[in-house]
């Protein structure tokens, strides 16, 4: 550990271009048209079709910036799990790009922005809320696990449960005091 920490700029700079040059190879040999990275690629595009057609135009503004808020905390937790060694993904979309850029930027703010357009009572917001947490954490993530689409190490389903509550309701409550009321 302390043989990193007395490292210089070229030594660290060196390291990461190995690591670039690793990433490309591991992403031409092991990822590009596997099936899960088609299912990875779907995952990213799909929604936002569905978001396209259904988000209403009227509400847009505040939807949007409720989807912001929640790309916002899903990008920052993943990397910050990826960065800690909590999970891999071992399939990429891209060989440079965020970690888990389908996932954050695409199927979980849709999802939550979906039902913050939907369900505008606290409570009713809050119960499909649960259910896309259930429907996320037990479903989703174990069958992503079984496609090898991500690996946990040290992290359980039930803590993304928790994170999808988390991560709507405080963007609700976000949202809500920054939007103006009409």
């Amino acid at each position: 550990m302390e043989r990193y920490l007395l490292m210089s700029n070229e030594q660290l700079h060196e390291m990461q271009q190995n690591n670039a040059f690793f990433e490309v190879q591991r992403w031409l040999n092991n990822s590009i048209f596997t099936w899960t990275w088609w299912f990875v690629l779907g995952i990213l595009v799909i929604p936002w079709c569905i978001a396209v057609i259904l988000i209403d135009r009227k509400r847009a503004h505040s939807i949007w910036f409720f989807g912001l808020v929640v790309l916002i905390i899903t990008s920052f937790i993943d990397d910050l799990g990826a960065e800690i060694g909590i999970w891999v993904y071992p399939v990429k979309l891209l060989p440079y790009s965020l970690i888990a850029f389908p996932f954050d930027f695409s199927i979980i703010p849709v999802a939550q922005m979906l039902i913050f357009q939907y369900f505008s009572t606290w409570k009713t917001f809050f119960l499909a809320l649960v259910l896309q947490a259930i429907t996320f954490a037990f479903i989703g993530e174990p069958f992503s696990v079984w496609i090898e689409a991500i690996a946990y190490y040290g992290w359980n389903y039930f803590y993304s449960f928790l994170f999808y509550i988390f991560t709507g309701t405080f963007s609700r409550a976000f949202v809500n005091y920054w939007t103006p009321k009409a």
